[in-house]
């Protein structure tokens, strides 16, 4: 490690540029990719027919929820951070749009856990890749629970089409398996939030990692107030998200039965959280489950994706290009003894 880090800060103007050049690429790539699917121009298209300027309120006002959506996150990363190292709520959140930026970069969420810790000391930083995994795991936890109500509400209402899928010789509706995967991942992930310590002996199991996990095992400690405080944060943020979603159904949508499309944005949501991500088959998936969610309603597939693909925009795009603009001088994994105590 030392000789990977002393070869670092003798070419360090080199070795960052090549760096930075290498995520511009694939920042680069993965937005082309994005831009590039059809349903992303005929979004685009179909903003520029349906916006109007008495429309601006919802856009606007969906914006100004993404600041408290991240402010909300930043919030328990900031709570749950502070036993690795005392930062400021404001350097918390520069940290959370690190990994958002990152994000844009690496898959399966790989970005929060090598984005937030830089705003850490080096020395800080694996233990604040821990602290961040486990704050990801509230919204595991959170979203689902809250999802789950939104589904057994336009259930028993009424809302959700009941039709069903053929597998293995059984009739099971689609709501049946959200809900089927959505109490998998509720109980699975809220063992893991609950026992952190039973998760960290797991992993310790790897003789090369066991001193960075048990080092990590140190700072998941919380008192059962705390972690029911992160819950209802949690909670909290996927109303966030409902509602952004609902707001940009104005924009689309002339007319639509306003509390059944609100509880309905909310199944959707918990139908994308829950469903494994499937790579280059995510368009796909969530155009048949927006479909599903929404087909008692409108078979109107292109607004639909239309205000998919605008969310995406406000609530991960820009705080994502806003978070790399901010991290431009801070994307170096290894400081020379000069820097740190610049630092």
């Amino acid at each position: 490690m030392n000789t990977i880090r002393n070869f670092w800060n003798k070419h360090k103007k080199i070795n960052l540029f090549i760096l930075k050049l290498l995520l511009a690429f694939i920042l680069f790539y993965n937005l082309y990719s994005k831009f590039s699917e059809e349903g992303f121009y005929d979004t685009y298209l179909l903003f520029k027919q349906e916006f109007s300027p008495n429309k601006l309120y919802f856009l606007g006002f969906a914006i100004i929820l993404t600041f408290f959506n991240w402010g909300f996150e930043t919030l328990k990363y900031y709570l749950c951070v502070q036993r690795v190292e005392k930062i400021s709520y404001w350097k918390a959140y520069r940290g959370i749009l690190y990994g958002n930026a990152l994000n844009l970069i690496f898959p399966a969420s790989i970005g929060e856990l090598t984005g937030r810790p830089l705003v850490l000391k080096e020395e800080n930083r694996v233990n604040g890749s821990g602290v961040a995994y486990y704050v990801s795991i509230v919204q595991k936890v959170a979203s689902p629970l809250v999802g789950l109500l939104f589904l057994l509400y336009a259930h028993y209402h009424g809302f959700l089409s009941t039709e069903k899928l053929s597998f293995m010789h059984l009739g099971l509706s689609i709501a049946g398996i959200i809900s089927m995967i959505s109490v998998i991942d509720v109980i699975f992930w809220l063992f893991m939030y609950l026992k952190p310590e039973i998760m960290i002996v797991w992993l310790a199991k790897v003789k090369s990692l066991r001193k960075i996990f048990e080092s990590i095992g140190e700072f998941l400690h919380y008192n059962l107030l705390t972690k029911l405080s992160l819950l209802g944060i949690g909670a909290f943020r996927f109303l966030i998200f409902v509602t952004q979603y609902w707001l940009l159904m104005f924009i689309f949508f002339s007319e639509f039965p306003y509390f059944e499309f609100y509880i309905l944005c909310g199944v959707y949501f918990l139908a994308q959280f829950v469903i494994p991500s499937m790579g280059a088959l995510d368009v796909g998936i969530r155009a048949n489950l927006v479909l599903f969610v929404f087909s008692l309603y409108t078979k109107n597939f292109v607004q639909l994706m239309a205000v998919n693909y605008l969310i995406w925009i406000i609530n991960l795009l820009i705080p994502s290009l806003f978070g790399f603009y901010l991290m431009r001088k801070t994307i170096n994994p290894f400081f020379a003894k000069k820097d740190i105590q610049e630092n």
